[in-house]
């Protein structure tokens, strides 16, 4: 009968066991001796930060950018907590800051609507307010200041590329005055920059309420659409609109934004009507060696259907702006055609066909220009002034329209 186990064997087994044992003490007595103490992982000990009083980290945190309060949440848990209990007030207090003491009243009548460049927050939270609460004050969250960014960044780009198209043609109709001027290239590319950012500096205002106007027209129409499509489900609708009540009701729907504020203002207005003029002038100078038909149907598309975002990107296609132009130009029509497809889908249950086969708008005067023409005859506001804003030696530029005066300075 075979033992479950061989003596010898136990008495080899037990030797090699105290070798090893020997080895593994010689090795960690030799692992403490070459241990590095840098390399050993750092004790985690609360942020100075974290640690602060919470009013004091909410003032901290107001002076952030809009664009590192989400990522602070990461940080750690105390953070976290702070910026999710408190993000009405920190949101509140954030857009007090940057309104120099103030808050979007909730009676329309006290709002300012300011078109001072440097209070370009003042103006924009005046027009795009936050979400009511039930209580009648606002709610102001980090995605409505979030909104009010990309709001900003997309009038400021476009600001600035319209201004860059100023700039190159007023550079190309002064070449010979200019050169003579300034006969140093690296003081015209100066100049030249100069004169960008001083135009784009005054041109944002007025973009914030073109772009409001657009925004707030859309809205109506969407809203209008959905009437009309309750309509069309109820079978009170038996046969689409025509074209001509079509453009009645848009034209209704454009005047009642024109009459409220901040148009109720006829400097607005007329600032505003000058900002369209010139995005209009320069869409189809940009557009003149593409393939576009000749009517301006896709210039009323991009604005009454597509936005200043879509109007950006075509700017930006158009001088291939960091990347591939021709790339950019396919990008930017795969995308417009889609904004219109989007609405085709629901306008055809509603619309009739417009006459010439465009989908949608006929005329760039469908949107804007004809019933803003309207508003400035009833005001008797024609003829009136350009807006002037000089760069370089005094010589005014004038940003106007067909019904303003004429004054000496260059047509932009």
């Amino acid at each position: 009968m075979f033992p479950f186990f061989s003596t010898r064997k136990t008495a080899e087994n037990r030797h090699h066991s105290r070798d090893r044992g020997r080895k593994f003490s010689s090795g960690l007595r030799k692992t403490k001796a070459h241990l590095d103490p840098a390399s050993l992982p750092p004790v985690l000990s609360p942020s100075p930060l974290a640690t602060l009083p919470t009013e004091i980290q909410v003032v901290i945190f107001i002076h952030c950018s809009i664009y590192d309060l989400l990522p602070l949440k990461l940080v750690c848990r105390s953070f976290n907590e702070i910026l999710t209990c408190h993000e009405s007030s920190i949101a509140r207090q954030y857009l007090q800051l940057r309104r120099h003491g103030t808050l979007p009243s909730t009676v329309i009548g006290e709002r300012i609507y300011t078109r001072n460049p440097e209070d370009d927050v003042v103006l924009l939270s005046d027009l795009f307010l936050p979400t009511k609460s039930a209580n009648g004050g606002y709610l102001y969250t980090f995605r409505y200041l979030h909104s009010l960014r990309r709001t900003q960044n997309t009038c400021t780009q476009l600001s600035h590329y319209l201004a860059n198209r100023v700039m190159t043609k007023f550079f190309t109709d002064n070449q010979t005055t200019i050169k003579a001027s300034v006969p140093s290239k690296t003081e015209r590319n100066l100049l030249f920059e100069r004169g960008i950012a001083h135009l784009r500096f005054n041109l944002v205002p007025l973009a914030i309420c073109a772009h409001y106007f657009l925004e707030s027209y859309a809205s109506a129409r969407k809203e209008q659409v959905n009437s009309l499509l309750r309509q069309y489900e109820a079978g009170e609708l038996p046969v689409p609109m025509d074209w001509v009540s079509r453009v009645r009701i848009l034209e209704g729907l454009q005047s009642k934004i024109l009459c409220s504020p901040p148009f109720t203002d006829t400097s607005t207005l007329l600032a505003t009507h000058h900002f369209m003029c010139l995005l209009v002038l320069y869409l189809r100078r940009s557009a003149e060696s593409d393939q576009f038909d000749t009517n301006d149907g896709w210039i009323a598309g991009l604005l009454a259907t597509s936005g200043f975002g879509r109007i950006v990107e075509f700017f930006s296609a158009d001088i291939g702006d960091g990347r591939n132009s021709r790339a950019e130009r396919r990008e930017f029509m795969a995308n417009f055609d889609r904004d219109i497809s989007a609405r085709e889908e629901i306008n055809s249950l509603v619309y009739a066909e417009v006459p010439g086969g465009m989908r949608h708008f006929y005329f760039t005067n469908e949107v804007w220009f004809g019933t803003a023409d309207k508003e400035m005859t009833s005001r008797n506001v024609k003829p009136h002034d350009p807006e002037r804003f000089s760069i370089w030696n005094e010589i005014p530029v004038l940003i106007w329209c067909r019904e303003c005066n004429v004054v000496q300075g260059w047509l932009a």
